[in-house]
């Protein structure tokens, strides 16, 4: 209910279709905390970023957003409040908060420090 298949989107949509937008808005509007849905949104533009500047790129799972934007707010954390990661648990509430608080810039930027670090995880198997 909460996601969107690559598959069925493409057989189903073509390029630009305004249903697709469509059907993204209404995932995102699902979200009711509208700091949690803004950061959904910044962490799908840079997305589209990484897609568009690695067109051969292919990811054969799921990207979940819910992943991706948590691991984006632990390496902010870390980064910025030199923070151990055995404490972290600990601390997750304020590194929510803020994160919220981040700019699109520095969002965007921890969005693809996240990326970088699941995918290249996913290779270490």
């Amino acid at each position: 209910r909460n996601r969107l298949d690559s598959e069925i989107m493409l057989s189903e949509m073509t390029a630009g279709e305004r249903n697709f937008a469509l059907l993204v808005e209404h995932l995102l509007n699902k979200i009711e905390a509208p700091e949690y849905r803004q950061v959904n949104i910044e962490a799908l533009i840079e997305l589209g970023a990484i897609a568009a500047n690695n067109p051969k790129l292919q990811i054969e799972e799921y990207i979940v957003l819910d992943v991706l934007i948590g691991h984006a707010v632990r390496l902010a954390w870390l980064e910025n409040h030199n923070h151990r990661s055995d404490r972290y648990d600990e601390d997750k509430a304020s590194a929510w908060r803020s994160f919220y608080n981040t700019s699109p810039r520095d969002c965007a930027s921890y969005i693809l420090k996240a990326f970088r670090f699941l995918t290249e995880f996913v290779k270490d198997f």
